[in-house]
């Protein structure tokens, strides 16, 4: 259900009473639930159906004596009340430029839950809306499976499923359990599923590429709380397991993406999500690639979510990355060429066959 909650000014943003926090955009800060906490630092993106964050670092802290700890950038030298606004200095704050101290790069004044609510006021971008979240990562109790895209096609083929569930199960690697491992194969004549060395597949007559991995999975299975989307023909990265699991869980996600535009689809989903996304997905059956690709890309799915969170990049203090080419090289050995697509912050490659051109447009 979409609750529009209303904002003091009169606005409204999509999201639901989350994690039992009140959700109202508030005028003030509580300054001493933030300083000395460490907190996720992100821009706050307004989507069509809700919001995403976009983290810049997750380990980010004010101390007490004006100092910012756990992130560098020139951005947030240092930081200082702020009495210029609608609340007084012990209620907002700002970032100062560690490059001209007398010039703030954000100020602070609002709140939403216990989220700090900024702008970002370097003439360079102009104004853009920033959010300071409690660092508050995802338990053990929150459960996360490891759902598995591919086709029949490529299951009787042979080559894509066995080297990626070796990298996935190897405990000298990742070392993740079978049963939280999910395989759904599209594409097939009978609709059936199976245990097979320990792993449940799912044999789907739904045939939509990876969305049929996402249409599935919520009707197949009910024992998780966020299903890690990956491909057959993705390569695992040493530390992947540590990277999709340690996420921050101050609400609850509808969508983690790999990337801010959920390249190639790869993120978490949670369960609840994928339920109410089952019909859109369901209709997406007996689609073509170009027009799977184009809705991919067109941001369908991450436009629906309430709310969404991007992965951190380890490598750059918890902020987001995107995803960066690799190699053209002939991965599976079958004689066809693939780019190499590395997923920094989920610590995934993706081998992607090069796409085809609009009818119109001939090629030279």
């Amino acid at each position: 259900m979409n609750i529009g909650l209303t904002i003091d000014q009169g606005q409204q943003i999509n999201g639901n009473q989350l994690n039992g926090h009140d959700l109202h955009l508030r005028n003030g800060i509580d300054m001493s639930r933030l300083v000395g906490v460490p907190q996720l630092f992100g821009r706050y993106v307004q989507t069509r159906d809700g919001f995403l964050v976009d983290p810049i670092a997750n380990r980010f802290t004010m101390q007490p004596d004006g100092r910012i700890t756990g992130y560098n950038n020139p951005n947030e030298g240092s930081w200082i009340p702020y009495d210029h606004g609608e609340v007084s200095q012990d209620h907002g704050f700002a970032f100062i430029n560690q490059h001209n101290t007398w010039i703030p790069s954000s100020t602070w004044q609002q709140s939403w839950g216990q989220i700090a609510i900024g702008h970002f006021c370097n003439e360079s971008e102009g104004l853009k809306k920033l959010c300071l979240m409690p660092h508050q990562m995802a338990s053990k109790e929150t459960k996360v499976i490891y759902l598995i895209a591919s086709c029949l096609k490529y299951y009787q083929d042979g080559r894509t499923i066995p080297r990626l569930l070796e990298q996935l199960v190897d405990k000298s690697k990742e070392g993740i359990e079978r049963d939280r491992i999910r395989v759904v194969v599209n594409g097939c004549s009978v609709d059936k599923t199976e245990i097979i060395n320990g792993i449940p597949y799912a044999f789907s007559t739904h045939n939509a590429w990876e969305y049929s991995a996402l249409y599935e999975a919520p009707l197949r299975w009910t024992d998780y709380d966020y299903a890690m989307l990956i491909h057959d023909t993705n390569d695992i990265l040493p530390g992947f397991k540590q990277c999709v699991e340690n996420f921050n869980d101050h609400l609850k996600w509808d969508l983690i993406p790999a990337t801010p535009n959920l390249a190639c689809l790869i993120g978490l989903y949670s369960s609840d999500f994928l339920k109410r996304q089952n019909a859109w997905l369901k209709s997406k059956d007996g689609i073509d690639k170009r027009n799977g690709v184009i809705a991919e890309v067109g941001g369908e799915l991450l436009l629906r979510a309430k709310r969404a969170l991007v992965m951190g990049d380890q490598e750059r203090f918890g902020g987001s990355r995107y995803a960066e080419w690799g190699p053209h090289i002939d991965t599976f050995n079958t004689g066809s060429l693939r780019h190499a697509r590395i997923f920094h912050a989920a610590r995934v490659i993706k081998y992607i066959h090069a796409g085809g051109q609009p009818s119109n447009v001939k090629e030279l």
